[in-house]
């Protein structure tokens, strides 16, 4: 079947042409046959240009001789064209009056040299520019978009640019510079100048380089190394398409729209990736390698099945054939506004391939999901078979048949985020399985502590904190401990405290085994940080801490012990050390301390498994697993005891990975 082509960054030789002497010169929108927009503009297949939305602009004489001449680069190329029959650009004040300029671009390179906030319409969506260096800017667009300590991504227009302010490695440089040309998370370096607003509490920044002529001739004009260039839309909330949407959402927000009259048709955020060793760790998979194929070991015949993924990160794979197609990233599927994205993601997808109604759909176990709501419902609606697939489970799976692991084969799966739907009914989140595709056995787990006040602890970890140490230290010493800066800890200060404790002490309390809440409550304990405002920020603070840090005296181990045959980890004791040791060590080094014996004690359990289950093979997923130092010590420790290890290579190891795995496993189940 034919594959819907990905967008691709802008290429050398259109490079050239821009910033050189030919009929491209300075024009935004030149693209040829080896680069440019494909899936943002395509309509249907075939991909032709009378399917995307360049149909609305016809070739010139010229444009249309090169597209005919089987001899030039832009031969049968959809998705170009030139100053005098392509696009164009446009800039727009707060209130949408046009602003008369010549040359919109150098206009809005002016306007943000100034201090300004530009909304930029791309090839996916609107990004909020603005200048990199300048603080009070930076600072400024935090508060008018609500954001106040989530990274920025900034784009520089050069990988020597970017060295005046980040390390870049060789393969850094090449990933940056692929096809994809995706954000890649870098290093600070020493002498780093960006504005301390665009990655606050962070050793790291998301840096990518100009994948569009509009973005190249914006850097070129504003004459500076970086500017801010973050998605305009909420953090997790569908991309902002259209410049009458841009106009209501981002009132208040942009002082100026630069736009251009080409309609995106498919809206796709950009892509973000970390390099761990050799290893490319997803954090995001969106443009540049969305919509994406698997092909699984299996085909599943004439049936379609579709998977609708947890609630986070989230996107969607319909599983025909023998292909896995997932859609984009989506976003947080907790509101109605991303589920209806998720569906017209889906739909597009059927359309493409005349996909009639699905022979089964998939969800997460946890009932509160919308996306598991939304499957209830098409599966009475249809009358089609529901499948329910914890979500660990899926996470394990997606790791199997990303490395190509057979359907009678099993692994050890260490599986490590902040929350997931337990078969008990409690929150799991710091996991080992013996893992198949059809099943699990959960043979090993962080010890589970009481979630007081159940999700709420997500956003303020001191309740973490306090609940993990009602287990080793008695109300009135933790009270003590806390009590100091509990108006900061608690929204109702030492009141709140106390209620914590009682509801920790309630046998009838949510428990939970997460590793990223066990991360939460560490960053508090060291005054890392004491309130989420984006996901993963304790653990990600407390991880730029521990980067920081080295080995030392410290004597610092998760122990682990066995019950009923499962292996349990001693997280109070390693809570109740951290609090100990802040007395005459450094934090960083603590910190340091912390994510080795936790890697070390996980790879080390892992270890022993593949012994007693005669097992070969140990995986490492789920959202913590993308903890660089975590990752190095699990690492590190299977390699030792000479075990194959496995992480996703072309996923993300978070949630943007649940529905390839929900589509394997209900897969297995029908084969």
């Amino acid at each position: 079947r034919s594959v819907i082509p990905v967008d691709l960054g802008i290429c050398d030789l259109c490079v050239t042409e821009i910033t050189g002497s030919s009929r491209f010169t300075g024009y935004p929108f030149t693209a040829c046959a080896q680069c440019g927009p494909r899936f943002t503009m395509i309509h249907r297949l075939p991909y032709d240009r009378v399917n995307t939305s360049m149909g609305a602009f016809p070739f010139c004489p010229e444009c249309l001789r090169e597209y005919l001449d089987p001899k030039n680069r832009r031969y049968d190329a959809q998705g170009f064209a030139c100053p005098k029959c392509g696009p164009v650009l446009s800039l727009f004040d707060a209130s949408g009056n046009a602003r008369s300029s010549e040359d919109p671009i150098s206009l809005a390179a002016d306007l943000l040299s100034e201090g300004s906030i530009v909304a930029i319409k791309g090839l996916g969506g609107f990004h909020l520019s603005a200048d990199a260096f300048d603080e009070s800017t930076v600072a400024e667009l935090r508060k008018r978009r609500r954001r106040p300590n989530q990274p920025f991504a900034i784009m520089s227009p050069s990988i020597e640019a970017i060295g005046h302010f980040a390390e870049v490695s060789q393969d850094e440089a090449e990933l940056l510079t692929s096809p994809a040309h995706p954000i890649v998370v870098l290093d600070k370096s020493e002498n780093c100048m960006l504005a301390d607003s665009v990655s606050p509490g962070l050793q790291s920044v998301g840096v990518m380089l100009p994948y569009t002529g509009i973005h190249l001739v914006l850097l070129r004009s504003f004459r500076k190394e970086a500017l801010v260039m973050t998605s305009a839309n909420y953090p997790g909330k569908p991309m902002i398409i259209d410049e009458r949407s841009a106009l209501s959402e981002l009132k208040g927000v942009a002082d100026y729209y630069l736009v251009h009259n080409r309609e995106i048709v498919n809206r796709c955020d950009d892509s973000v990736i970390k390099l761990d060793g050799g290893d490319k760790v997803f954090l995001r998979r969106a443009r540049g390698y969305s919509p994406s194929y698997l092909r699984a070991g299996w085909a599943v015949g004439d049936r379609y099945i579709l998977s609708l993924g947890g609630d986070l990160n989230n996107n969607a794979s319909l599983f025909v054939k023998d292909q896995i197609i997932t859609t984009q990233h989506v976003g947080d599927v907790d509101e109605l506004e991303t589920l209806d994205f998720m569906k017209s993601a889906i739909r597009f997808i059927e359309k493409t391939y005349d996909l009639k109604k699905p022979d089964m759909i998939v969800c997460d176990m946890n009932p509160s999901f919308l996306t598991a709501r939304y499957a209830e419902e098409l599966s009475t609606e249809l009358g089609t078979p529901l499948v329910r697939v914890q979500h660990h489970h899926a996470h394990a799976a997606a790791l199997m048949v990303e490395n190509s692991i057979g359907l009678g084969e099993e692994t050890v799966s260490i599986v490590i985020d902040g929350t997931g739907y337990g078969l008990d009914g409690n929150s799991w989140g710091g996991e080992i399985f013996v893992a198949g595709y059809s099943d699990f056995k959960r043979v090993a787990h962080l010890g589970p502590h009481p979630l007081p006040g159940g999700d709420v602890c997500a956003y303020y970890p001191a309740r973490v904190l306090a609940s993990i140490l009602s287990s080793t230290r008695s109300d009135s010493e933790i009270e003590k401990l806390l009590t100091k800066n509990a108006s900061k800890y608690f929204k109702h200060g030492i009141e709140e405290l106390k209620l914590v404790l009682k509801q920790s002490s309630n046998p009838r309390t949510l428990k939970t085994t997460s590793l990223g809440r066990l991360l939460d409550a560490i960053a508090v304990a060291l005054d890392v940080c004491y309130a989420r405002t984006y996901e993963g920020e304790p653990p990600m603070r407390l991880e730029s801490l521990a980067l920081g840090g080295g080995p030392s005296e410290i004597q610092l181990e998760l122990g682990y012990r066995q019950e009923n045959g499962v292996y349990v980890f001693d997280t109070s004791s390693l809570v109740d050390s951290v609090i100990d040791l802040k007395e005459n060590f450094d934090k960083k080094d603590i910190a340091f301390a912390v994510h080795k014996s936790i890697g070390c004690a996980l790879g080390e359990v892992a270890c022993l498994l593949t012994g007693e289950y005669g097992i070969g093979t140990i995986g490492l997923t789920g959202g913590a697993a993308v903890n660089t130092l975590i990752r190095r010590f699990i690492k590190e420790k299977v390699l030792e005891n000479n075990k194959k290890f496995i992480v996703n290579k072309n996923y993300p190891c978070g949630d943007g990975c649940v529905s390839v795995g929900q589509s394997v496993v209900a897969s297995s189940r029908i084969l």
